[in-house]
């Protein structure tokens, strides 16, 4: 089946070893049929359908017509169940599933424990500071955000090597949904600061307004990594087509479309649909349906195994919105930051484990 780069990597082996996607798969097909089921069937259709969701709305702003607040957030509402929130609900089992020395207790108890002090670090530094609690989760999901690309890369074969090349990629790819709405739409922006910052404090953001050159700077920031990452991914040899047509789709995505529908398509279908990939590729009998090209068992089997974990991060939400007296995006938001910093956390873990930023 020959050496290809590896998203699974066993207990035992040297992480660095470069092998097959279904390395610990018996019988396993190509794993070239593997890349082509999620590039097929996973990632240009949820390509397309952003394209699709630009063009309506670009139309739409054309003849006056803008989207209804209460249509932009029905994403954000829909991901509270299905792939947006429940997408880290199995990091318990990721050490598990990666190292598979058997040690249940001991991956679970860690990951807990690593969602307890991280949250809670998290939740504080939002209590004392909010805004730089804000600030500091915008910064945190950018890098997040760009590594699941990066891994999407490593899968592919379709990304550049070495660690500067990955930091590249991470930051080109996670500076589009954080950097491009603060241009097109900043008082839209500014508005979801204010409604996630008001929560704790009533000194709230949206006096300061986006001062131009703060617009200028964050244009040029992402022209200049945009353009970089594909002049980097032409010397790399390797194919460009992906690589320009997603980068492409997204920059007019989040120019045109509103933040909030924006992001919260992106986080839902994008990022998060990425996510549940990489984890069912760690489950053999899942890996095996993939290749095959059976998309939806799989999926269908992460939203079982995922509910629990689920259930608890919606009491969490209720609850943190019952006590701040509020049932907001802001909420919402809030309880994502305590989140993402664990789940961050683990999924840098599995970066360094799977190799991806040596690929």
């Amino acid at each position: 089946m020959g050496h290809v780069t590896s998203p699974i990597q066993a207990g035992g082996h040297d992480v660095t070893t470069v092998r097959s996607p279904l390395a610990d798969v018996p019988d396993a097909p190509s794993s070239e049929a593997l890349r082509r089921v999620v590039r097929r069937r996973i990632l240009d259709p949820v390509t397309a359908a952003l394209a699709v969701v630009t063009g309506v709305v670009g139309a739409l702003g054309a003849f006056g017509v803008a989207v209804p607040a209460t249509l932009q957030v029905v994403p954000f509402a829909v991901s509270v169940l299905v792939v947006g929130l429940p997408h880290g609900a199995l990091d318990h089992l990721v050490p598990i599933r990666l190292r598979r020395d058997g040690r249940v207790l001991a991956s679970v108890a860690t990951v807990v424990a690593l969602y307890v002090v991280l949250g809670s670090a998290t939740a504080a530094l939002w209590t004392a500071a909010p805004f730089t609690g804000f600030a500091s989760f915008i910064l945190l999901t950018w890098f997040h955000w760009g590594q699941g690309d990066r891994w999407i890369d490593h899968l592919l074969g379709d990304g550049t090597r070495g660690r500067s090349a990955a930091v590249l990629t991470i930051a080109a790819r996670g500076a589009l949904p954080m950097l491009v709405p603060l241009v097109s739409h900043p008082g839209d922006y500014v508005r979801v600061m204010d409604g996630a910052v008001r929560l704790l404090t009533h000194d709230a953001g949206t006096h300061l307004g986006v001062p131009t050159a703060w617009r200028t700077a964050a244009a040029a920031v992402v022209a200049v990594l945009v353009v970089t990452e594909v002049l980097a991914v032409r010397r790399a040899g390797r194919p460009l087509s992906r690589t320009v047509t997603e980068l492409v789709v997204l920059v007019a995505f989040f120019a045109v479309v509103p933040p909030v529908l924006a992001v919260g398509l992106y986080f839902t279908l994008w990022h998060s649909v990425r996510h549940v990939v990489r984890l069912e590729l760690t489950d053999p009998e899942a890996a095996r349906e993939l290749e095959r090209g059976h998309v939806l068992a799989p999926f269908g089997r992460f939203l079982r195994q995922a509910w629990p974990v689920t259930a608890v991060a919606v009491a969490l939400l209720v609850a943190v919105g019952v006590t701040l007296g509020s049932a907001g995006l802001g909420v919402y938001l809030l309880v994502l930051a305590v989140l993402t910093t664990p789940h961050a956390a683990v999924v840098t873990w599995m970066d360094g484990r799977q190799g991806a930023w040596n690929s």
